[in-house]
């Protein structure tokens, strides 16, 4: 009997994973010279077919500029009419806002959130995540941009896990651009590999701080390679006893409340952000994942 115990445990816990599924640049990540109007119409249908196929919940981040063309409104129309989506505010043009005066923050928020509450309707839209996590230039900066946020409803979204898919997408688009089928295939499933080392490297760091698992939080966006992945994807995390669940319940767990002992202006995740010793987070984010090894056979 204790064999069996000792068997069905780690099974068990392996089976309590959960994470929240977060995309950027809705409704299309911004590749310029790569996405005609087909393509994007393409991407976004694809992307929703699978949500609802899998019922796997989602927040998705809108830049507003992108959606001043009518077939891109349609686009975020189809976002906001999903049940399992649920919406976020990701500034107006994208710009790094650890770079901007305060007025000009505000105004990316404002505009952004009168574009996107004019398509959306009565849909909620309580989160806000910072184009390429840049909060602020400082803690004095990131507290005011921060503060305004939840003046105007919004939770800044971190996030735990991310895999560099816009690196991954680039050298997709430049296949796919060729007609080579064979290597965008590699790159997909290099994708993939990296992806699943990436969650198993911030599992590891999640026990070191917190010592239990948490629910994850996975940064990627809307793009081509996630919308041919993603089913690929999801299964692949399942099979790692992995349960997609809604950006809200991640953040219930209170993890997400611990304070941030790095301020700095550009985002890693938060996971670094929340170990207090400077020495131990900076030993972790020399040895963190980095995708240079797996881009460089397709360059």
């Amino acid at each position: 009997m204790k064999h069996l115990l000792f068997l069905f445990f780690p099974l068990f816990s392996f089976a309590q994973r959960q994470v929240a599924l977060t995309l950027d640049d809705a409704p299309v990540m911004a590749l310029p010279g790569y996405y005609t109007a087909p393509q994007r119409k393409a991407t976004n249908e694809k992307l929703l077919q699978q949500i609802t196929a899998l019922r796997t919940p989602v927040s998705v981040f809108i830049n507003g500029a992108n959606c001043i063309v009518p077939d891109n409104q349609l686009l975020l129309r189809k976002w906001a009419d999903h049940p399992l989506v649920t919406l976020g505010s990701h500034t107006l043009n994208h710009p790094d806002c650890a770079a901007l005066p305060l007025d000009s923050f505000k105004m990316e928020v404002t505009i952004n959130d009168y574009i996107i509450r004019a398509v959306a309707k009565d849909k909620p839209v309580p989160y806000f995540r910072f184009p390429f996590n840049a909060m602020g230039k400082d803690s004095l900066a990131q507290a005011a941009t921060i503060g305004y946020l939840k003046e105007k409803g919004y939770t800044a979204v971190p996030f735990t896990v991310e895999s560099s898919d816009y690196m991954f997408e680039q050298v997709y688009q430049e296949a796919l651009k060729k007609k080579d089928l064979r290597k965008a295939k590699a790159i997909g499933e290099a994708y993939i590999r990296y992806t699943l080392f990436s969650f198993d490297y911030f599992e590891k760091l999640t026990r070191e701080v917190f010592g239990r698992d948490i629910p994850q939080v996975y940064l990627c966006h809307v793009n081509q390679l996630n919308a041919d992945y993603y089913t690929t994807l999801v299964k692949a995390l399942q099979q790692r006893g992995y349960q997609c669940i809604s950006l809200q319940q991640a953040m219930q767990d209170k993890a997400y409340g611990t304070p941030l002992y790095d301020h700095r202006r550009y985002g890693f995740s938060w996971l670094f952000r929340w170990i207090p010793d400077a020495a131990i987070r900076k030993s972790h984010l020399r040895n963190s994942p980095e995708p240079d090894k797996e881009l460089a056979v397709f360059k």
